[in-house]
């Protein structure tokens, strides 16, 4: 199997955890995976900062055929601008039915893994283009 088809298995996993036991366990599930599976990156995130977030966003998107993405540090906040979301764009182009809630994993394991570093995160956007922001906890954030 390519790497990226990979996210057929990611995408498979997804539905099938939503569809037999409901989107709870589906959110209890990438929570665990941004809290015990990313334990690695997050401590590094809480050890060296910002810049370590940066960092792992740039060489993580740097080593994903086809994402367009922009990692910047700007007002106190690490910010993804993903204009092409490798994961949705391969999905599409092999013609997949992408769990509608796919993009919604983001929250809750990037939500897990910054909380445990001591960050909030925040995303507008989904389904192949969005904004994540990593913020330090002083920073007030927008709602909606």
């Amino acid at each position: 199997m390519a790497a990226p088809d990979f996210l057929f298995a990611v995408n498979a996993t997804f539905r099938h955890l939503h569809d037999t036991h409901g989107k709870e366990a589906l959110v209890r599930y990438w929570q665990q995976l941004g809290h015990e599976y990313y334990r690695a990156r997050w401590e590094r995130w809480r050890r060296d900062g910002m810049e370590a977030i940066a960092a792992d966003w740039r060489d993580y998107f740097d080593n994903e055929p086809g994402a367009d993405v922009d990692v910047a540090i700007v007002e106190e906040a690490v910010q993804l601008d993903i204009r092409v979301c490798p994961a949705i764009k391969h999905l599409r182009e092999q013609e997949r039915e992408i769990v509608p809630c796919f993009c919604e994993h983001c929250d809750p394991v990037c939500g897990a893994m910054t909380a445990a570093a001591g960050y909030g995160f925040e995303r507008t956007g989904g389904m192949g283009s969005c904004r994540q922001r990593f913020v330090t906890l002083s920073v007030k954030r927008e709602t909606c």
